[in-house]
C-alpha cells in the first residue's frame, strides 16, 4: 500500500476526480480528509468508503476552499482529528466558458476564487502543518489548459496557467523543507461538467475523441492514479512538474491529417 497511515488531504472530494481519489487513498491505506461545498453528498462519500472495507479511512468536512475561515477551520479539524497533513491534493475548481468580453466581472472573480484563490489558501493554512512535520507532497490540479490556450475559455485557462506556475515556485521554495509540490494537468476526463456539456451540445463527446490521439475520454480513476504516484515515496525525486494526462493531445502540433502521403 502507497499510502499506508499517511495523513492525507483532498479539497473537492464529493465528485468526479476528487471522488475517485478519495476512495484510491483509502484503497492504499490513507486517512484521508476531504472537503466540498455539498454536506449531504460529502456525508454519503463518506458513508460509502468507510463501509467498503478499505483499509484506510475517510473524513468528511463541509469546506468552501474560496471562504478563507472555512478553510482555516478545515486545517484546525484536520490537525485536531488526524494530526499533521502529510499529502495535499489541491483538487476543488469550477468551469467557465466565454471569450474575455462575455466574462463579466463578478463570474471572472468567482473562477479565480475557487481555482487559484482557494489553492492558495488551502496551501496556505496547511503548509505550516507540513513544515513542522518537515515532510509533505502537494499535488495541485492544473490542466491541459493551464499549459495551452482554448478558445472561449480565458478565465479558465488564466487560472489553470497561474497554478501551473505556482506548483513551478512553491517547488523551489520548499525543497530544502522536504516538501515536494506537482501537478497534475488532465484533458478531457468524465465528470458531472464533462457529461453536462456531452448531453446539452450534440456531437460534443464525438468531436472530443476525434481531437484526442487515444480516442477515448478519461476515466476520473485514470488521475486518481497518478495523484498517487505522485504522492507516494516512489517519485521522492520528483518535484516542479506539471504532468500532462491527456491522451497525447498536447503532443501534437494541431495541423491537419493528410492521409498518407
Amino acid at each position: 500500500m502507497e499510502l499506508l497511515n499517511k495523513i492525507s488531504v483532498i479539497t473537492g472530494g464529493t465528485s468526479g476526480i476528487g471522488k475517485a481519489t478519495v476512495i484510491r487513498f483509502a484503497e492504499e491505506g490513507a486517512k484521508v480528509a476531504f472537503c466540498g461545498r455539498r454536506s449531504d453528498q460529502g456525508k454519503q462519500v463518506e458513508k460509502e468508503i468507510n463501509a467498503a472495507g478499505y483499509p484506510g479511512q475517510a473524513y468528511f468536512f463541509p469546506c468552501d476552499v474560496s471562504i478563507e475561515q472555512e478553510v482555516k477551520e478545515f486545517a484546525a479539524f484536520v490537525k485536531e482529528k488526524l494530526g499533521n497533513c502529510e499529502v495535499l491534493f489541491n483538487n476543488a475548481g469550477i468551469h467557465l466558458a466565454g471569450k474575455l468580453h462575455e466574462t463579466p466581472p463578478q463570474e471572472w472573480d468567482r473562477i479565480m476564487n475557487v481555482d487559484l484563490r482557494g489553492a492558495y489558501l488551502v496551501c496556505y493554512y496547511f503548509l505550516p502543518q507540513m513544515l513542522e512535520k518537515k515532510y509533505g507532497t502537494i499535488i495541485n490540479m492544473s490542466s491541459v489548459s493551464g499549459l495551452l490556450g482554448d478558445t472561449e475559455m480565458v478565465a479558465y485557462n488564466t487560472a489553470k496557467g497561474a497554478i501551473t506556475n505556482m506548483t513551478r515556485c512553491m517547488a523551489l521554495d520548499y525543497a530544502m523543507d522536504g516538501i515536494r509540490v506537482n501537478a497534475v494537468c488532465p484533458g478531457i476526463t468524465r465528470s458531472e461538467i464533462v457529461e453536462h456539456t456531452f448531453t446539452s451540445i450534440k456531437g460534443a463527446e464525438e468531436k472530443f475523441k476525434a481531437a484526442y490521439p487515444v480516442h477515448y475520454i478519461a476515466e476520473a480513476v485514470e488521475v486518481a492514479n497518478a495523484v498517487v504516484f505522485l504522492a507516494s515515496r516512489k517519485c521522492d525525486f520528483i518535484t516542479g512538474v506539471n504532468l500532462p494526462i491527456d491522451g497525447g493531445i498536447t503532443a501534437h502540433t494541431g495541423q491537419p491529417y493528410m492521409g498518407t502521403y
